[in-house]
């Protein structure tokens, strides 16, 4: 039987970034220009553009498929 060592493990303080991407059912009641309210790639067009007309009713806690990821490591602390 082969025995796999085990890496030895220190305890230090990281400071680094985290990316969050979430993705979340939002459903709101906004006024839109008419010549776009059928076309949904237009309305996601606006609704990107428009942030102001529905975030109010973002709202996290619908948050689901959370991914993170590390983007950087700027320093370490034994």
């Amino acid at each position: 039987m082969t025995t796999i060592a085990e890496p030895e493990m220190i305890s230090l303080t990281i400071r680094f970034e985290v990316s969050e991407t979430t993705i979340t059912d939002v459903e709101a009641e906004v006024e839109v220009p008419a010549d776009i309210a059928y076309d949904d790639e237009a309305l996601q067009d606006w609704l990107d553009l428009n942030e102001d007309a529905w975030i109010e009713e973002l709202d996290t806690d619908d948050a689901h498929d959370i991914t993170r990821d590390v983007t950087d490591v700027y320093g370490t602390d034994l």
